[in-house]
């Protein structure tokens, strides 16, 4: 039951961190900006936003913050460049538009960080 709330907690983070993603993404987009670029910059905010929430109220870790900072930004990397590769196919290969796209590989995205990040981002220090 504990790893379900915390699933469920890491969720709702999560989707605070997505939700913040995809508003700097469409909004970058209007802007006409390249959609992998817009993709970067809302991702990166995103995934700071979703630190943050996940280890104050998901994780609840106090210790190692940056240490801690730079494990979550490297799993948010690997969970990047899936993203652009994923993107790339979607949009440039299947022809969808890049706002559908990315609201496709957004779930399968959550999951794989939150696999990593439950192993090695918020492990407890020992």
């Amino acid at each position: 039951m504990a790893k379900l709330r915390e699933f469920i907690l890491y969720c709702f983070c999560g989707v605070v961190g997505v939700t913040t993603d995809y508003i700097v993404f469409l909004y970058l987009l209007k802007l006409d900006l390249w959609y992998q670029s817009a993709n970067f910059l809302g991702y990166l905010s995103g995934t700071f936003v979703s630190f943050f929430l996940n280890r104050k109220f998901t994780f609840a870790i106090k210790d190692k913050v940056y240490l801690r900072l730079i494990k979550f930004l490297m799993v948010g990397a690997a969970g990047y460049f899936s993203s652009v590769i994923m993107l790339w196919l979607l949009v440039d290969m299947a022809l969808l538009k890049a706002e559908i796209a990315k609201l496709i590989l957004l779930p399968v995205i959550v999951i794989i960080q939150y696999s990593i990040n439950r192993k090695i981002t918020f492990k407890a220090s020992k």
